[in-house]
Order: structure tokens, then C-alpha cells, then sequence
């Protein structure tokens, strides 16, 4: 028994990927998580599983194929209209049921108000799934906002909040911001890791992952021993 999460951000290229990539980094081989973005959109060679592929060398059973995967660089809504492809939010949910009890991150797309469809948001297939969420903020100038907007989504809808983590350059208002989005969004702040400050090889990211993500093991303690059954 494991126990699938779903990552989601505060808004679209926030840093969900990143994340992603310092989790699988540094858990994925020890705990035996999969990566698995499970709607993609833009080009599959460039798309976020390959991203994370080249930067971990993971293998290729540490990765799970898209359930849905659209050429256009858009939201799945539109992506999918364009490439004439019905795309089904009862085999989505189908789908992470399945892997609810597995390790497995599920990345989504964008933030949670991203349309799947004309008119199922992403938001209703997470509560729907009933998988506990990790909220990817930025460390920069509005993430307080953008931040306690969608926990106070989230929440609201009664869906399990593991917390929230902060990514992105360094900057003199990211404790304060961290401090301030815990404080008043009823949801814990799991850790921060600033950016690197220049490309890294996939050796020197996992010395990078080992040293800068979650320090203090709040993320990984938190998912794989949670307060409450999901």
C-alpha cells in the first residue's frame, strides 16, 4: 500500500515541475515513486515528463504515461478541441482511483481553475479523486495572494491539504511570505528551495535535491504517514 498526492501551483510554469523534479530526485528510487503527469499539454518532447526524465536519469519505469497528451500549448479544454480529441473526465478520475493507493505523484496542469473540458474544472476532478494536495507557490512578490487563493479553494471544497511549499529565486520576502501564507492559510508550510543558480547536470541535480529539498523531511513524513485517512 502507498499513497498517491496531487501537485498543483498557484498558477501556470510556477514551479510545480521543479518540484516535481527535486521530489523524484531524491524519494523516488528510496520510496519507489512514479512521476506521473496525467494530462500534458505543448509538445511531448518537450513536455514535463521528458523534462523530469532527462534532468533525475531516473528510468523509464519511474514514469507513467499521460492519460491524455495534446500537441498545443494551451489548457486541455481548448488543447483538445483543436486536435479533435474527446477528453473524458470519468476515465481521468477512473484512472487516479486506480493509482490512489500507490506511490505516485500526479502533477497537474496549470492551477486548479484550468478547464479540463467546457465545463469540468480541473478542481472538481481533484475533489472528486479525493487525493491529498501539495500547493507549489512562488517565493516572489504576490504569492501570498495567489497562495491563500487556492488553499481557500481547496479548503473550502473539503479537499485534503497536505500544505504548501515554496519555490523560485531567492528573494529577501520569501520567510515572511512563507510565514504569512501559513499563518493565514490554515495549511502548513512544508519547506522552501530556491532555484539553482545555474543549469545543472542530472548528477549534480540529485547533490542539489539531496541538499536543498525538504530539509527537514516535512514532505516526505507528511505524505507517507498522514494525520488522517484519506
Amino acid at each position: 500500500m502507498g499513497q498517491a498526492f496531487y501537485v498543483t501551483g498557484t498558477g501556470t510554469d510556477i514551479g510545480k515541475t521543479f518540484f516535481s523534479s527535486l521530489f523524484m530526485a531524491k524519494y523516488a528510487e528510496s520510496f519507489q515513486f512514479r512521476y506521473w503527469k496525467i494530462v500534458q499539454t505543448g509538445a511531448p518532447s518537450a513536455g514535463d515528463t521528458e523534462f523530469i526524465r532527462k534532468t533525475t536519469n531516473l528510468p523509464d519505469s519511474f514514469f507513467m504515461k499521460p492519460a491524455y497528451e495534446f500537441a498545443t500549448p494551451a489548457s486541455p479544454h481548448y488543447a483538445s478541441k483543436q486536435e479533435g480529441v474527446i477528453l473524458d473526465p470519468k476515465h481521468l478520475l477512473n484512472e487516479l482511483i486506480k493509482e490512489r493507493k500507490t506511490n505516485t505523484l500526479v502533477e497537474g496542469a496549470g492551477g486548479v481553475f484550468v478547464p479540463l473540458t467546457d465545463d469540468y474544472l480541473t478542481i472538481k476532478g481533484i475533489q472528486e479523486s479525493n487525493l491529498p494536495v501539495i500547493v507549489i507557490g512562488s517565493t516572489e512578490l504576490g504569492t501570498i495572494n495567489h497562495t491563500l487563493l487556492t488553499l481557500d479553494a481547496l479548503t473550502s471544497r473539503f479537499i485534503p491539504v497536505l500544505g504548501f511549499y515554496l519555490v523560485g529565486q531567492n528573494n529577501p520576502l520569501q520567510t515572511d511570505n512563507a510565514e504569512t501564507i501559513q499563518r493565514l492559510g490554515g495549511a502548513p508550510c512544508l519547506g522552501l528551495t530556491n532555484f539553482p543558480e545555474q543549469k545543472l547536470s542530472p548528477n549534480e541535480f540529485l547533490d542539489f535535491a539531496k541538499n536543498h529539498f525538504d530539509t527537514n523531511r516535512n514532505v516526505i513524513d507528511t505524505i507517507l504517514n498522514p494525520d488522517d485517512e484519506f
